[in-house]
């Protein structure tokens, strides 16, 4: 699964590579024709990208003016987004969209789009109400912490259940849930309305912090070297993990560092800043995708939407690589 800090990614690039310029538009396994031909009609003009946790706006329209068009991409388990510079490959049976820029001035630029949800509509009809039931992203400057608390309180789910609603917050996925939840001290089976202020602000704080951390890094593991607790049998604190099925998807604690509790922490720590405009240049999509490699974490730990050249390049030479040279790495 592209989880919300992937799509964030994705975003950034394009908004340097793509944004501002004009695009004809097509569908090449046919899946999109209508949407294609609809971007050529609002203006062609990508004019700018919203990302609402793992749902991708992008708009398009005549340049100077408003936004005609938007279309909506959600890449569920395996899409990608790659944008080529150099040598184009062929597309596949999975692309629904293909741009290739139009403009005579500047770098000339394709991109080819694989992805499950691909839907064009004007941003009255499809951004405008989508967004509205989507909750704060951690990974946007204007996530309202406050949706938060106020969820929590009037939830009668457990946390490890609200987490995964992507209308309490949008971008959280599984492995996250895990993590952070591991961090923060709490067990999945807590109620949400048994948490305090406190204490769901310093999870919101880890939300941030490990989000951030896999946008900058590119790795669902931030600056760790790997898993503190998802899909461990023995937590990096050395506690016994155990594993059960919550909202559809595996969870997993540690029965040392988070117990079910009666009484609940009051002490808060300073709340960070949501959003990515603060952390710098990120690394590259192919310096990610070659530490993957490396130290085994495997590219479909969290699937990789953010593609280009380089990327392509190094897979290219990954799959010539003998099996021995592989493994000797």
């Amino acid at each position: 699964m592209v989880e919300g800090d992937g799509c964030h990614r994705v975003a950034a690039e394009h908004r340097k590579s793509l944004v501002g310029k004009k695009m004809k538009a097509t569908s090449p396994n046919g899946k999109f024709k209508a949407g294609a031909q609809a971007i050529g009609k609002a203006g062609g003009v990508l004019l700018k990208i919203e990302v609402h946790g793992k749902n991708m706006f992008y708009f398009f329209g005549s340049k100077g003016g408003k936004p005609k068009l938007v279309v909506h991409i959600h890449f569920g388990m395996a899409g990608a987004f790659a944008v080529y510079k150099g040598d184009e490959p062929e597309v596949t049976a999975n692309t629904r969209l293909r741009l290739e820029t139009a403009d005579s001035a500047g770098p000339h630029f394709v991109a080819h789009l694989s992805a499950m949800t691909v839907v064009a509509s004007s941003p009255e009809k499809l951004y405008v109400p989508l967004v509205a039931k989507l909750g704060p992203d951690p990974l946007r400057e204007d996530a309202d912490v406050e949706r938060i608390v106020a969820g929590c309180a009037g939830a009668k789910k457990s946390i490890g259940q609200l987490l995964m609603d992507q209308s309490f917050s949008a971008g959280v996925g599984n492995i996250y849930r895990t993590e952070t939840l591991y961090e923060a001290g709490i067990h999945p089976n807590q109620p949400a309305n048994t948490l305090t202020r406190p204490e769901v602000l310093k999870l919101w704080n880890v939300i941030m912090k490990q989000m951030q951390a896999g946008f900058k890094t590119g790795s669902i593991w931030g600056y760790k070297s790997g898993a503190a607790c998802y899909g461990r049998t023995k937590s990096a604190c050395g506690g016994k993990v155990k594993s059960w099925s919550v909202a559809g998807r595996t969870v997993y604690a540690c029965d040392q560092r988070q117990k079910l509790s009666a009484a609940r922490a009051s002490t808060s720590a300073k709340l960070r800043r949501s959003g990515t405009s603060h952390l710098g240049e990120m690394t590259s999509a192919v310096k990610a995708e070659n530490k993957k490699r490396k130290t085994g974490e495997g590219l479909a730990v969290q699937h990789v939407a953010l593609k280009d050249d380089a990327t392509r390049a190094a897979t290219l030479a990954s799959k010539k690589r003998p099996a021995s040279a592989q493994q000797a790495k």
